[in-house]
């Protein structure tokens, strides 16, 4: 498996074929989503950091990934020499060899694994389901507006292929969507799940109860909320205050 971002060295037809070629699973990150692939972008920002910093001081580069390769990593306990070379090199910094055993490695890591994901889980919740054919709000990146849509197709478990009010189709996140409570009528939808692509004479009704939206894209600022009543009047608070002690030798304005 191989994931990276959806860079054009990486999304062109000539990779495209190599991977086809040597049967190699190739994932690519939604676009402004760096956390699908967060392994990779730690890393070239730590090497980008190392560099700037010996630069900077003068010192020598390689040192420095030397002791960068022989740092332990808190996922296992051991460095990543240690897990190459089932030893620990030479460095600066005087160290005793140890002995390394893969399954005590696997099984810390694991440990790990669960512990990450159940602090994580304290607070995150799992977002509802969108269906194909469904309309939606979605976001682009570097940018605030939201978008009428419709998912056309799922690659990936958080991963979904839209088509623009633009007629446009693009790659988002599950991040960058929001669902909007409004009826489809689209004619190139059966079964909620089959979508034909054939037919675009046909555009989708992105109408709803508060406003109608034309054949251009539109952008809003935010995600309308239908179940906000807007006739309900303002509550006032009916609590009582009382005016502290010490204030009675003063004259209150």
């Amino acid at each position: 498996m191989l994931v990276t971002d959806g860079g054009p060295q990486f999304s062109s037809n000539e990779f495209l074929r190599f991977t086809r070629r040597w049967n190699i699973n190739h994932i690519r990150s939604d676009p402004g989503y760096p956390r699908t692939n967060g392994k990779a972008e730690a890393a070239v920002k730590i090497m980008k950091n190392l560099i700037l910093k010996t630069k900077d001081n003068g010192d020598d580069p390689y040192e420095a990934l030397l002791e960068l390769r022989n740092t332990p990593r808190q996922c296992t306990g051991f460095s990543p020499a240690e897990m190459c070379l089932i030893r620990s090199p030479r460095t600066l910094i005087p160290n005793t060899s140890k002995c390394l055993s893969v399954h005590v490695v696997a099984e810390k890591k694991e440990n790990y694994k669960r512990q990450v994901k159940r602090q994580y889980d304290k607070q995150a919740r799992d977002s509802p389901k969108l269906h194909l054919g469904h309309t939606f709000y979605y976001q682009n990146p570097g940018q605030t507006g939201w978008y009428p849509g419709i998912i056309r197709e799922q690659p990936s478990p958080r991963s979904y292929k839209i088509k623009g009010d633009n007629g446009g189709f693009y790659i988002r996140n599950r991040f960058h969507i929001r669902p909007r409570k409004t009826i489809l009528k689209d004619t190139d939808v059966y079964d909620g799940n089959v979508l034909d692509d054939d037919d675009d004479n046909e555009r989708p009704d992105f109408s709803d109860n508060c406003s109608q939206h034309s054949a251009k894209s539109e952008v809003v600022s935010h995600v309308p909320d239908n179940n906000c009543d807007r006739n309900m009047p303002a509550r006032t608070s009916t609590q009582e205050t009382n005016r502290p002690v010490w204030h009675r030798d003063y004259d209150m304005y």
